[in-house]
């Protein structure tokens, strides 16, 4: 009964937590939310994005929308549509853009929505935008819970996991923080078919901005692990190693006691772990001991453009591991 007409806010709210009154068709709900109006700018989910998407932090101030959540926001169709198939969250609301005829799957999302019972809420252009931070939402956002990621012991190895892969195929993205190229591996990851993705504590956190840049494959992939401590990443390293695995390093110049390669000379030969690092930083210096194989991709050797985005060498990486692998069937 959600989905047959447009929900009326009566009462505004200042505060950031309280009990809020809605009339939906004669019915009172009293809920405990979040008010995303009183945010500046930037809801608080965009972790280190840049910028201020479409509108500018004086757009929400002189269009102020009262929109309530309780817990954070997805946005985009292909996001919502995959947390709806994944049943990985809580979902608390849909909401979809007023006096707009959705088709194929923007129509298949509120057909889901109703089915499983969620609430299905219409509301303004003005207040999607505000709750997707003004981020391209395609007329849909949902209010669900945060995504649970499993925390992984300093035990984890790839002899104990089942692979798609004669040699299996990890990838740890080391103090990767800006959300959209963290989105963009996660896509390519799970699009290529790598078994486990390990999140350092130093990375992005998996955020409704890194389930849009994913695609939503976020809101799908198995093998999502966080590693919380830098002790417990080196002693998972340490672990591949010890069980005859090779830790591979994405760098752009030779390492100390390291030796270096260009990728097209690498060969799979055993189970693979990538290590990709932030394109400022790159990998720090404890992790990078525990490699022991390094590799570049070689450029056009022009000087104006010295490396690649970092997904985009990741994309480079995960292609040629898992071309030169052997798919085992299922």
């Amino acid at each position: 009964m959600f989905s047959e007409m447009p929900c009326n806010v009566l009462q505004s709210v200042q505060r950031k937590r309280l009990s809020r009154t809605l009339l939906i068709k004669g019915l009172e709900l009293k809920t405990v939310c979040k008010l995303y109006s009183s945010y500046n700018g930037t809801p608080e989910y965009n972790h280190r994005l840049t910028g201020q998407g479409k509108k500018s932090e004086k757009f929400f101030k002189e269009h102020r929308v009262e929109v309530e959540v309780r817990g954070e926001v997805l946005f985009g169709i292909h996001p919502v549509s995959l947390a709806l198939q994944a049943h990985k969250r809580t979902l608390h609301r849909l909401y979809v853009k007023q006096n707009t005829e959705f088709g194929g799957e923007g129509r298949g999302v509120i057909e889901q929505a109703n089915k499983l019972g969620i609430p299905v809420q219409w509301v303004t252009k003005q207040a999607l935008n505000q709750l997707s931070g003004s981020r391209p939402n395609q007329g849909v956002c949902m209010d669900v819970s945060k995504l649970h990621i499993p925390t992984a012991s300093s035990h984890i190895c790839w002899t104990e996991m089942k692979s798609k892969w004669k040699y299996p195929v990890w990838l740890m993205p080391y103090n990767v923080q800006d959300p959209m190229n963290f989105g963009a591996i996660l896509r390519t990851a799970f699009f290529l078919g790598v078994d486990q993705v390990l999140i350092p504590h130093n990375s992005c956190p998996p955020t409704p901005v890194v389930s849009k840049a994913s695609s939503g494959a976020l809101e799908v992939m198995e093998g999502l692990t966080r590693l919380p401590e830098e002790g417990i990443l080196i002693e998972t390293l340490k672990n591949w190693r010890a069980g005859g695995g090779e830790v591979v390093a994405a760098c752009l110049e030779s390492q100390e006691n390291i030796p270096i390669m260009p990728l097209r000379e690498f060969s799979v030969t055993k189970p693979v772990f990538m290590v990709v690092g932030n394109e400022e930083r790159g990998i720090s210096e404890a992790v990078m001991q525990q490699c022991n194989q390094a590799v570049y991709i070689p450029g056009n050797n022009t000087g104006r453009v010295g490396s690649l985005n970092v997904s985009v060498a990741t994309a480079i990486l995960i292609h040629h591991v898992v071309s030169n692998n052997d798919k085992i069937s299922s």
